[in-house]
Order: structure tokens, then C-alpha cells, then sequence
């Protein structure tokens, strides 16, 4: 895929297929989910995915090779798709019907039809030769064409997808596809508000008018995160194809597979990256495939293969916060569980109701699972084995349990940060055993950036007492972490963090004793001023060995 002696653009945050094939970017090829289609037959296809996961590249593809705007493309050249000599006669001989419901995002009433007919509206326009086309009947004309959407009556916003399906048909002699991205975006974003009960009753009744009764349509390809059952959104739909996180039909097509990321990593030069990158990014299991999160992997590789929390850092985490806000005794222990690479048995629905989220914790398992927070495997009828799929989503869960849990996480860190400074070194090593033995998922805990991370952060539960830098240049080098002192009562303190791997309580006392020399040799308070506390400190596990000396600078 090496173009004219240079690499191809990472595609980080591009979900256009036609920018992607014309612009000089990587494409992870998906176009056989062309041929999936044209040979499975279904009237609609539903296909759920947590937020990221290539639906709306994946809906732009599928416009790219039906839609007759573009006949004559070369898009698809190169690609699996051209392996399927039975979608030839499908290439670019369709109108098609692009609706995009992302934006539909109000907090009140009266603002949602005024929103939903300007998405009609930008819908429309590059269909506008319609309008004084003779192929069309003039009654549909007059009824629907003769103003912009945005302004005619209440009532044909409804049906303006069916009215306008039927126009394509007289104009091209051939029935439209419709395409549907973020169908339940509208749903989602009314729950808990005073709106809801009006958008689900009108997005029903538009769905049902635009995919139930409507003869003029070929077909129809819908995504979205969750296929909402309860609202009735697709009851009585006939040849519904549903393919959601445990389908197995077109498991491969939404997400990374191993060899996709194996080639991934090779290309951009860092193959030694992909454990790494596995450890980060994969872990969810979509029918028979395992698959890694594509965003997260393309925005990882974009920023010289750091990792990094950037799936979650897209979005909030709302149901997140919702489960950790309703936690009892026996979900706290599936919390724990989870935090420490175990697995938990659920009930899980892949069609839930934004209804049953609120008071009850079943509900939101499913709802954690085809969002992408958990994984789920199916063990027997609606069972599932729910485990946190990688490290990213470790890290999300840890800092939104450190936040919102009512653990005694808070009592050890004022006990811990209160001990550093009388330099009481037993009552550090106290609170560390209690902070890591009780409260800190183990899978955190694998090196010393990790350890590093959460001392910083209590650190700067300190507040205005101090100046928190973490691998801040200091003298000869980057010390772990330095707390400046901003008020004279306090000292200054410096830490410099060793883990050691190896089970000899020997090996714990000499790597903290390495630590406070490195501090010393390499004078990382040099730029500080008064007294000033150095800790060198080594973590075995979840034990931990504090060595201390004091100094007036």
C-alpha cells in the first residue's frame, strides 16, 4: 500500500470513504461487507457497534459503490469486494437516500421538529433536479418540492423519505436505498429529559412510514450503537436483518482483526508494537472474531504508538458513572472482580430500553456491553461473560472508581500524603498496602509509570500546598515525582518510584535504597529551597519499602 515512496496518512478521525481512497490514506479493506449485502437480501440491515467502530466509514463505503452519482469511480479498485463478480451489476446503479441523525441533539420540544426538517432539508439538496423534472408527477411536486423542507407543514416531515423515494423511482426507473447513520442518536440523547416520550413516538412513526411501508425503497442499511427494542422502533418490519455484537454474519466487518492490526504495525514501521498494541486495544469478541477498537489503534499509531485512553477520551461515560452510581454489595464484588481480570455471568439483552437503564443494574450490564465498555461472551441462551476488554477501559474504570466509588481510598490517601509530610516512613508503608491490597485493580500495577500515575494523582489531592510535577527535568535528569512547596510550612518532597519483579523482600529494600541514591547522584531538588523530604521508594506487588532522608536547601 506504499504510495510513490511514502507512507500513506493515518485515517485517524476520517470516516469518508471517497476522502479516504482519494486522499492518500490507509484503508483497513472492509469492502466485502458490499458483497455480505448484495447476497444476504434483506430488506433493512441493522447493524449495532459501540460509537467508533467504522459504521459511518462503513455506510459511506456502501453509498460509494450503489450510489449512481459516482459511476465511474476507482475507489474500489484493488480491493476484496472486485472478488465478487456477483455485485457488478449492482456498482454505482442506485439512487441513494443519505440520512446522518447525529446532530439531533435538543433539550426541548419545541426545538426537535425545527432540527429533524433541517436534516431533511440537507438531505434533499443533491436531489433538488427533481424539482422541474417532468419524470415526476406533479402532485408529489406540489405537495413535497414546492418549498425547501424546512418550511413545509409539520406533517409531511413524516412521510417526506417515502414521498421522496417514490419520486427517485419515476425519475430513474430504479428503486432508491436508504441509509440510515446513528438512527437511535435522537432516542439517546432525549433520555432523562423532558422530550423523550415525543421523540421516541415521532422517530417511530417516521422509521415505520421510511422502512415498513414504504414500496419504493430497494433496501435499507441502518447502524447504530443499540438496537432498541422496547420503543418499538422496528416491530412488524418484515426481513429485518439484525446483526449486532454476538451475530456472527458480519463479525469482521466493524473493527480491527489481528492480522489488520499485525499489518498496521508493520507498516508504520513498529511490528515489535503489536503486543503492545494488543494489550491496549484488543479484546472484544463480535460474534466469532476477535477484534481491536479502531480508533483507539489508528489514534495510537497517529501519535508515534503512544497509548493512550482515546476511545473513552471521545465521549462521556455516562453509563459508566450510572452503574458505579447505583453499586450495592454484591455489584460492588462483580466491580472488584472485573478490576481484577476476572470474569462476571450477566443477563445480558443486546435490545435494551434507555427505560430500564434508570434503577436497574441488569440493564446496564447490557447496556455497558454494546456500548464497548465490556466485552460479552456467550455462554448458554442470554448468559454472558462480561470482562473489562483492555487496558484502556482499565484505566477509564479506575479513574472513574477512584472518583465516584464511597471506598476508604480516601481516609489512605490523606493518610498516605499526611505521613510524607512528618516523614513517618512506616505509616507511608501502611497506606500504600491499603491503597494497593484494597483498592487498585491489579492489572494496573505492571510497571512503575502505573504506580507513578496514581501517587501523582493522590499527590494532588494537596491542593494549592503544592506545585505537583510529574517526570519533571530536575538537575541531572527526570525525577518521578517532585511536589514543590507553595507554602513554607510544608516541605518540598521528592519520590523516585522502583518496582521490583522479583519476590526476595532483599530486592524490595535494595531498589528503594537505589532510588534515594538516583535522587541524589543526579540532584533532582537541586532547583528547590528549604526542607526538603526525599523518599526512595520501591513497590513488590502491592508491598512496598519506603527509605527516607531530609535535607535544608
Amino acid at each position: 500500500m506504499e504510495g510513490e515512496g511514502r507512507l500513506l496518512a493515518i485515517p485517524s478521525g476520517v470516516d469518508d470513504f471517497r476522502e479516504i481512497r482519494e486522499g492518500g490514506y490507509y484503508f483497513v479493506d472492509k469492502s466485502e461487507l458490499v458483497s455480505d449485502i448484495v447476497n444476504d437480501r434483506s430488506e433493512v440491515f441493522l447493524f449495532t457497534r459501540p460509537r467508533r467502530f467504522g459504521k459511518s466509514l462503513n455506510l459511506s463505503m456502501i453509498d460509494a459503490f450503489f450510489n449512481l452519482e459516482y459511476k465511474g469511480n476507482k475507489w474500489f479498485d484493488g480491493l476484496k469486494v472486485n472478488s465478487h463478480p456477483e455485485v457488478e451489476e449492482h456498482r454505482n446503479a442506485y439512487p441513494v437516500i443519505r440520512l446522518c441523525m447525529k446532530d439531533l441533539f435538543v433539550s426541548r420540544r419545541d426545538m426537535f421538529l425545527p432540527m429533524f426538517k433541517g436534516m431533511l432539508s440537507r438531505t434533499f439538496r443533491p436531489f433538488e433536479y427533481l424539482k422541474t423534472s417532468d419524470k415526476v408527477s406533479e402532485s408529489l411536486r406540489d405537495l413535497y418540492l414546492g418549498k425547501d423542507p424546512v418550511y413545509f407543514e409539520d406533517a409531511r416531515a413524516l412521510d417526506f423519505i417515502p414521498a421522496l423515494c417514490q419520486m427517485l423511482e419515476q425519475y430513474h426507473g430504479v428503486k432508491p436505498i436508504v441509509l440510515i447513520d446513528e438512527y437511535d442518536n435522537p432516542i439517546n440523547n432525549a433520555f432523562n429529559k423532558d422530550t423523550y416520550d415525543y421523540v421516541v413516538g415521532f422517530i417511530r412513526e417516521f422509521y415505520s412510514l421510511t422502512l415498513k411501508g414504504n414500496p419504493h425503497m430497494s433496501f435499507a442499511v441502518v447502524t447504530g450503537v443499540m438496537q432498541i427494542a422496547k420503543e418499538s422502533i422496528f416491530s412488524g418490519l418484515n426481513n429485518l436483518a439484525v446483526d449486532n455484537i454476538f451475530s456472527n454474519n458480519f463479525d469482521e466487518r466493524y473493527g480491527f482483526t489481528e492480522p489488520e492490526v499485525k499489518d498496521l504495525c508493520t507498516y508504520y514501521g513498529h511490528p515489535e508494537k503489536f503486543e503492545e498494541a494488543k494489550e491496549w486495544y484488543d479484546g472484544y469478541r463480535f460474534g466469532n472474531a476477535d477484534i481491536y477498537n479502531p480508533w483507539s489503534l489508528l489514534t495510537y499509531i497517529y501519535n508515534d504508538f503512544e497509548p493512550g485512553t482515546y476511545w473513552a477520551d471521545t465521549s462521556g461515560n455516562d453509563i459508566l458513572e450510572t452503574f458505579l452510581d447505583g453499586l450495592d454489595d454484591s455489584t460492588y464484588g462483580d466491580l472488584v472482580a472485573l478490576g481484577n481480570g476476572k470474569t462476571v455471568s450477566k443477563q445480558i439483552y443486546p435490545s435494551v430500553s434507555m427505560r430500564d437503564v434508570d434503577g436497574d443494574l441488569d440493564a446496564v450490564y447490557s447496556v455497558m456491553a454494546v456500548t464497548g465498555y465490556l466485552n460479552a461472551v456467550t455462554e448458554a441462551d442470554d448468559i454472558c461473560s462480561l470482562s473489562i476488554p483492555n487496558r484502556e477501559l482499565y484505566k477509564v474504570f479506575y479513574e472513574n472508581v477512584t472518583r465516584l466509588l464511597k471506598m476508604d481510598v480516601g481516609v489512605a490517601m490523606k493518610r498516605f500524603l499526611g505521613s510524607m509530610e512528618r516523614k513517618d516512613v512506616p505509616k507511608m508503608e501502611e497506606s500504600l498496602f491499603m491503597l494497593f491490597s484494597k483498592n487498585f485493580f491489579d492489572i494496573l500495577l505492571r510497571d512503575e509509570g502505573d504506580y507513578q500515575l496514581i501517587l501523582a494523582t493522590i499527590a494532588l489531592g494537596r491542593g494549592g500546598r503544592y506545585d505537583v510535577g510529574i517526570e519533571r527535568e530536575a538537575g541531572n535528569g527526570r525525577a518521578d515525582i517532585i511536589m514543590r512547596r507553595n507554602d513554607p510550612r510544608y516541605p518540598n518532597i521528592v519520590v523516585e518510584l522502583k518496582k521490583s519483579r522479583s519476590d526476595d523482600p532483599e530486592d524490595l529494600e535494595r531498589m528503594a535504597e537505589e532510588g534515594l541514591r538516583q535522587i541524589r547522584t543526579r540532584e533532582y531538588y537541586r532547583s528547590l529551597k528549604g526542607k526538603t523530604y526525599l523518599y526512595g521508594v520501591c513497590l513488590q506487588n502491592k508491598k512496598a519499602k519506603v527509605l527516607f532522608e531530609e535535607l535544608d536547601l
